[in-house]
């Protein structure tokens, strides 16, 4: 059983493929080092100003952090609500509000909250971060707190 010179470099050359890449890398190959763009010069730490000397527009600064939902008070029911009243929720736009009306419309009405979930882009996280706004009897009541 003999292997022709051919045959043995096309086995070899992805194992010697790899060991150049290990060898490049020069025993830097970390989950950050691989994510990191190449350049020729070294990387420097980066420091953050001092709380006492804060500057606004300073590249270094982290942006402002955005509400991560809005204040809500009361209840929506799926079942009458509008399209700009579904729009208070929070993740819920033009779109979903849209397919929400849609389904809405096709089956007849919401039989429980959680029916909310057969619609598109309404998965289990984003069903639990609505759920305790809606309703499926009663008037609407969701407003915007101040």
């Amino acid at each position: 059983m003999t292997l022709s010179i051919s045959t043995l470099a096309r086995r070899l050359a992805p194992l010697a493929a790899v060991a150049l890449l290990v060898a490049a890398m020069g025993g830097t190959w970390t989950r950050s080092a691989a994510a990191a763009p190449a350049s020729a010069t070294p990387q420097q730490p980066v420091t953050r100003p001092s709380a006492a000397s804060p500057r606004p527009g300073d590249p270094d600064e982290p942006p402002a952090k955005k509400a991560s939902h809005k204040q809500l008070a009361g209840k929506l029911n799926l079942n009458t609500a509008t399209e700009d009243q579904l729009m208070l929720l929070p993740t819920v736009g033009p779109a979903k509000a849209e397919r929400i009306v849609s389904w809405r419309k096709k089956n007849g009405g919401f039989k429980r909250v959680a029916d909310l979930r057969r619609v598109k882009g309404f998965g289990y996280k984003t069903f639990k971060k609505l759920e305790g706004y809606l309703d499926v009897t009663g008037e609407t009541t969701l407003t915007a707190r101040s």
